[in-house]
């Protein structure tokens, strides 16, 4: 007894942990979920026995026993450290969507953890791996008794029966999984084809078709040119009520064209990923729709390329992450820049600066025989947030380094603005400028974007400059009165068309119809909601539903455990800590059931209200 209680006391502090690290979930647990969590604790308590019984049969081959240590116990120990970090970070432990980001995107992954990690970190590791591995030899040796071959093995074939039971029902109940036995699972998930989410075909994005637009004679000379900003929050902007001078420029910009500086109040993202917004930015698609519809609606630079302008984009993004280069692979673009064919070195994980893609714009403007379409993606807001050490302003938080990249952007702006406005071409051009989506900077206990849809992930910036003499009274009446309306980055793609006077053209009708976005140049109805989604046909990252309105916002979180419904009036409760779900009234729970019914890739949500 005595030896078996030496040979548990390892497993006891791990479970000590790790209940500790849930002590507020536990609670709400249901019956099922609690037996599944006990279940996992027997199961990683009976894996750290086994590993140290066969460890003191092999105590004689030092070559064995430190291989099998490095190979099996080394990552296992380390992800009880990276699985309460990320628990710490994120409000969620790692799962199987996790394991997978590392296997279909490797390298991103691996250049976010390079971005991250410093010297000390690889030292820590180093020396926390060698201590580790005499602790371990101690240990065995001091404490650990010797079974016969015959006991050994049977142990071993209980404990993978054991597992392979609890790898049936981790799926449902993967965030009740104490970490090194979660992981486990995750690791097998990942590696064997029988799972049924290795057949799941969301895992990027596929090849767009262009529609073949027949030319069209411009009306207007008019240049057109979209910002799309990374990972860029509202509420860090200046230019939106931020305490800091985050936005200097683009305040100035804004005070000095008065009449043509339109700045939206309250847009909301369609999704909290960079793969399902950006591509809703160019063809007005979103992931609520089904993916045919998107692969086949005309993109931004097709209206340029119907009216005869010379088109671009530029990108300080990677292209091969989740497959965005088959996705622009038949855009017969003029000019396409990015960080594939730069020749540049990686900045801000799979980026370039966007210094180097701002002197590229600048280039464009010297071909002055057509008038231009351009689409430009930037990367400084991008984690971990890089800029010139001479940019710093900031340097107490995580949060400064958020604010430091905003205003060398904001930078890089004005200096395209006022070299726009040196070459006479500020007076023919309509600016757009928005968001993919936000960033949590410890908000909701999170940091990034993708596992949250709150207000911080789904508030974005959305901003035009369009010169006076491009509009009628009409459409300036509706751009200043839609300031105050709900909006979202799904409305590029109409607005443009509606400032290029294409909107009303036979050749559009086919495609006018799949618009689930306005045009803020026409009216927005106040009724408006904006569903913000982060799995359909393309991805699975396992987020839920966002409903917005003008004055609540609904979520349905399901990549927590127990799953949970939240409810806010944002306007009065910005930061979203007061959950109202429990006073939803039923004439909204029926507005939420209405946005979502028309769209199949909804339709696992219908039923939310009854549960």
């Amino acid at each position: 007894m005595k030896s078996l209680l030496k040979l548990l006391v390892i497993p006891f502090i791990f479970i000590g942990i790790d209940v500790y690290f849930r002590s507020e979930l536990l609670p709400m647990y249901s019956r099922n979920q609690f037996a599944f969590y006990l279940f996992s604790l027997v199961l990683s308590a009976g894996f750290f026995t086994f590993l140290s019984l066969l460890l003191k049969r092999l105590e004689q081959r030092k070559g064995w026993f430190y291989s099998i240590s490095l190979i099996v116990l080394i990552p296992l120990f380390f992800s009880y450290i990276g699985s309460y970090a990320f628990f710490s970070l994120n409000g969620i432990f790692p799962n199987y969507y996790t394991l997978l980001y590392f296997k279909t995107e490797p390298k991103s992954a691996f250049m976010i953890i390079r971005d991250v990690s410093g010297l000390k970190d690889l030292l820590f590791f180093v020396l926390g791996t060698i201590l580790l591995l005499f602790f371990m030899r101690w240990y065995v040796k001091a404490h650990v008794v010797k079974l016969r071959t015959k006991q050994l093995i049977l142990f071993g074939l209980v404990q993978v029966t054991f597992f392979e039971v609890f790898i049936y029902q981790h799926k449902k109940y993967d965030q009740c999984a104490i970490v090194d036995a979660n992981f486990a699972a995750c690791v097998q998930r990942n590696a064997f084809s029988w799972d049924e989410h290795t057949n799941f075909k969301g895992k990027g994005l596929s090849e767009h078709f262009p529609a073949m637009l027949p030319k069209v004679k411009a009306k207007n000379k008019l240049n057109v040119l979209v910002f799309v900003f990374e990972s860029f929050r509202k509420r860090s902007l200046q230019l939106y009520g931020h305490k800091r001078a985050t936005t200097p420029a683009l305040s100035n910009f804004a005070k000095n064209h008065p009449t043509a500086f339109y700045r939206f109040d309250q847009p909301i993202s369609i999704a909290s990923t960079t793969m399902l917004a950006v591509p809703a930015i160019m063809t007005g698609i979103g992931p609520y729709q089904d993916s045919t519809i998107l692969y086949h609606q005309p993109m931004l630079f097709e209206m340029g390329q119907q009216l005869n302008y010379r088109t671009f984009f530029l990108s300080s993004h990677t292209l091969t992450w989740y497959r965005f280069d088959r996705f622009y692979r038949h855009a017969k673009l003029d000019y396409l820049w990015n960080k594939d064919n730069s020749g540049l070195p990686y900045f801000n994980d799979l980026g370039v600066k966007d210094v180097n893609t701002m002197v590229e714009l600048k280039k464009q403007l010297q071909h002055k025989e057509k008038p231009f379409f351009g689409v430009v993606q930037l990367n400084t807001t991008h984690f971990p947030f890089h800029v010139p050490e001479k940019e710093e302003q900031w340097n107490e938080s995580f949060e400064d380094s958020y604010d430091n990249a905003v205003r060398y952007q904001d930078k890089l702006i004005g200096q395209f603005l006022q070299e726009l406005k040196k070459q006479g071409l500020l007076d023919h051009t309509a600016i757009f400028f928005v968001s993919d989506h936000g960033e949590s900077l410890m908000e909701h206990r999170n940091i990034g974007h993708a596992e949250t849809n709150y207000t911080e992930t789904i508030s974005i910036p959305l901003m035009a400059y369009i010169p006076p003499s491009f509009l009628n009274a009409q459409q300036k009446f509706h751009l200043k009165s839609n300031q105050k309306r709900l909006t979202s980055n799904i409305d590029i793609a109409p607005s443009i068309l509606e400032l290029l006077q294409l909107s009303n053209h036979p050749s559009w009708e086919p495609w006018t119809k799949n618009y689930t976005g306005y045009s803020l140049l026409s009216s927005i109805p106040r009724n408006r909601k904006v569903i913000s989604l982060n799995n359909n046909q393309i991805t699975n990252f396992n987020t839920g539903l966002s409903v917005a309105s003008e004055h609540w916002h609904y979520l349905f979180r399901t990549n927590i455990v127990p799953n949970r419904q939240e409810f806010y009036y944002w306007k009065k409760d910005i930061g979203e800590r007061q959950n109202q779900r429990a006073h939803m009234k039923k004439s909204q729970q029926e507005e939420v059931l209405k946005a979502i019914r028309p769209y199949p890739v909804c339709e696992k949500f219908n039923a939310i209200f009854n549960r």
